[in-house]
């Protein structure tokens, strides 16, 4: 018998794991948390969801750019948006989900 929890939550915001955040850190330097919470951003400037990170225009930050959008049934607009940010020649963006250890 499958275990249907498995495939629904009532969750949709989960936390980067620190050690795997810190390990991209170390190499990309984040400035921008683009989808965080008061109590689990990573970088010092962040955008909660009070901020509605879909409505801000994320080619004008500076720095490097770190997603790990909420999981349910927008994450295709978050995949849509981080796929239209032009970023600077400089920039890096890395969605949590797309990063392979």
């Amino acid at each position: 018998m499958i275990n249907k929890a498995l495939f629904t939550s009532n969750k949709e915001d989960w936390e980067t794991p620190q050690d795997f955040y810190d390990r991209l850190n170390a190499k990309y330097h984040f400035e921008w948390d683009l989808a965080a919470s008061d109590g689990n951003a990573k970088c010092g400037h962040y955008f909660t969801s009070d901020d509605n990170s879909l409505e801000q225009d994320w080619e004008r930050l500076s720095g490097n750019l770190f997603l790990n959008p909420p999981y349910g049934r927008e994450l295709k607009l978050w995949v849509k948006k981080a796929s239209e940010t032009q970023l600077k020649h400089d920039q890096f963006f890395s969605d949590a989900d797309s990063v392979k250890d």
